[in-house]
């Protein structure tokens, strides 16, 4: 499993909330249709008057996390509407190879 990983900062609980709305209604209902997509999550850690968020996605395999890649592979998709939105974000996203897991994320 790969878990495809981004960080992006909201300068306020208003902007959180709008930006957690926007993955809600549009990107993550786009990549839940998407072949070899397993799921997705926004967190966030309350830093100041600052939201430091992190958006993980997994996916199955290293191909299906490639469905976002407009550029090079490790290059963000961040709309210019959510770009506005947030105070700072990442130009490049990660990507993890799973070693082991548990709970449910468990392939058992």
């Amino acid at each position: 499993m790969i878990i495809r990983w981004w960080r992006a900062v909201a300068g306020s609980q208003v902007v959180l909330q709008q930006y957690a709305d926007h993955l809600e209604r549009t990107t993550f209902k786009e990549m839940a249709v998407l072949p070899g997509h397993l799921g997705a999550s926004l967190a966030v850690k309350v830093n100041g008057t600052d939201y430091e968020l992190v958006v993980t996605s997994l996916w199955s395999d290293l191909a299906s996390a490639g469905h976002f890649e407009q550029g090079a592979f490790d290059d963000a998709v961040v709309k210019p509407s959510t770009q506005k939105l947030l105070k700072s974000f990442d130009l490049k996203v990660e990507y993890f190879e799973t070693l082991v897991t548990t709970g449910i994320l468990d392939k058992g």
